[in-house]
């Protein structure tokens, strides 16, 4: 490879993270024919394939995995450098995106904003709401279900909890239940614990915060993190054998990140974040 075309790594460290060539020119700012070229010319020095067509998407190959996983130690290198180089001007302002399942955004971040605003006031913090672990992606911090394995990661445990089904406290068990959509692996786990449910929910939702929403509104029973109910809302764990699967959060950014100071900063104070007064 040439050094003066080594900026094509970010050409595949977007389209393995991105699936598609125009996600990808979304995503730098360019076009499908800038993508395709450079993941070309790439190809072709290297002699080897880097991306397969499979459906509407594209699959990378072990050569491609590779090269992004280079490009990505160099993205977040630059990005603590960038960081530290900021922090030297008390006025600049330092982004940080912060990835996580969206009832952690909802229960344990959002709640606690100002506080971190207070202590970082040159910080600008991004949410980003991921619910499957598939790695860091464009996130500088990713709060994620179970520890990460492998992987250049550095991981710190957040926090237990359990999920759990709830229904409304007036409700009598009749069958009907609230689901995830079918995208969610566990889209159907209320069935495992709550077994004589029907085969198919009377609702079907994107989102944790969602399900919270509608057992409020009908009563209806959904699963739901321990950490995400509170006493005012009028829910309670339903009387099954095996109600409580337990599982952990973890907290994880990128090793070439372990010397940034910002970042480690604001891990820590995730790390005493609570939850918010009256949740269990």
């Amino acid at each position: 490879m040439h050094l003066e075309n080594w900026d094509d790594l970010k050409f595949v460290l977007a389209m393995k993270r991105h699936g598609t060539m125009s996600a990808a020119a979304r995503h730098l700012n360019t076009n499908v024919a800038t993508v395709s070229r450079r993941l070309d010319r790439m190809s072709q020095e290297l002699d080897l394939p880097l991306f397969k067509k499979r459906g509407q998407g594209f699959v990378s190959t072990s050569a491609a995995d590779r090269l992004a996983e280079v490009a990505e130690a160099i993205e977040h290198r630059l990005r603590s450098e960038i960081g530290t180089i900021r922090s030297i001007d008390k006025t600049a302002r330092i982004g940080l995106d912060i990835a996580a399942p969206p009832a952690v955004h909802t229960h344990y971040l959002l709640p606690r904003l100002p506080e971190l605003v207070h202590l970082f006031p040159n910080v600008v913090i991004t949410l980003t709401d991921k619910v499957f672990a598939q790695g860091l992606g464009e996130a500088d911090i990713q709060i994620r279900i179970g520890r990460p394995e492998g992987g250049r990661l550095k991981a710190r445990k957040f926090r237990d909890y359990a999920m759990r089904v709830y229904h409304g406290r007036d409700h009598v068990l009749n069958g009907e239940w609230i689901g995830l959509s079918n995208r969610y692996p566990d889209a159907n786990l209320l069935k495992e614990i709550y077994r004589d449910a029907r085969d198919e929910p009377r609702y079907r939702v994107e989102e944790m915060p969602l399900v919270h929403q509608l057992i409020r509104m009908t009563g209806l029973p959904g699963v739901l993190p321990d950490f995400s109910v509170a006493p005012s809302d009028g829910f309670v764990a339903a009387q099954l054998e095996g109600n409580s699967i337990q599982g952990e959060l973890w907290i994880t950014y990128h090793e070439t990140r372990h010397n940034d100071a910002i970042l480690r900063s604001v891990v820590d104070w995730i790390c005493r974040t609570e939850p918010p007064a009256g949740h269990a």
